[in-house]
């Protein structure tokens, strides 16, 4: 574990002394409110998976890398209550976003932590390979973790999927600059079919892989990237493992 001196400086990287300050003892007192400064707060949740999310990408910096490029296109796949999301803008601030989340309860932490941000687009979605729908299901009460089940679009069902073709056009974007994905598992089947018209017009992505929960995740997802030419660019600290695409970045 880090020192208070050690966080303090941490999170100096992406907030004022005094907002790094006003974050360090939140996380003490788990804080569903952090008031920030410029009308910007962070909205956490008590007895949740959402202070160990913040500590990841703020303290730990698992996104924090020294990319090649100053992303425009991102695409935020799994964005639970919107915390990476926020570090890009942070980071990025000219950058528009595109969210994906398939959770209500997250959505609406989504509002509160990006509602005064310019150029964010959330999807009520799950992120697939073709047009479906499914149930959802957060089997370990963890907010952070759901399964889908894939259902008949005569079946009830919660949520319809979005496929990348299809953001691509609604935002008419020609590249995604990065592709964050963290979508418990459905990665395999987004990397498994339907991916050449897309991916070789991505940059660079961070996927987390779920092969506890889904078997051949990791290499189905690899694969698919070793067929258009991607390398890896690292591994940080959460798992993550991260991707860059050899023809389009020179590296």
């Amino acid at each position: 574990m880090l020192r208070p001196f050690a966080i303090l400086k941490t999170l100096k990287r992406n907030f004022s002394l005094f907002d790094a300050l006003k974050i360090y003892r939140a996380i003490g007192k788990q804080s569903e409110t952090i008031k920030l400064s410029n009308n910007k707060s962070l909205f956490l949740r008590k007895d949740t998976k959402d202070y160990e999310t913040l500590e990841e990408i703020f303290i730990d910096n698992i996104y924090n890398l020294p990319f090649p490029i100053q992303p425009k296109n991102i695409i935020d796949a799994g964005a639970n209550i919107g915390l990476a999301s926020r570090f890009f803008k942070l980071k990025y601030p000219d950058a528009s976003i595109v969210l994906i989340e398939i959770d209500k309860k997250n959505l609406k932490m989504i509002s509160k932590n990006l509602g005064s941000y310019n150029d964010i687009c959330v999807l009520d979605n799950a992120l697939y390979n073709k047009k479906a729908y499914f149930k959802v299901e957060d089997p370990f009460n963890a907010s952070n973790s759901f399964v889908v089940t894939e259902v008949s679009k005569e079946d009830p069902y919660d949520i319809e999927a979005i496929t990348i073709p299809e953001i691509l056009e609604q935002q008419q974007w020609n590249t995604i600059d990065i592709l964050k994905i963290d979508i418990e598992g459905a990665e395999k089947q987004l990397f498994s079919s339907n991916y050449g018209s897309w991916l070789p017009k991505v940059k660079i992505i961070m996927i987390e892989t779920h092969d506890r929960m889904i078997p051949q995740c990791s290499i189905t997802v690899m694969k698919a990237l070793d067929e258009f030419d991607f390398g890896l660019y690292t591994t940080t600290n959460g798992g993550t493992l991260v991707y860059y695409n050899k023809t389009l970045l020179n590296t």
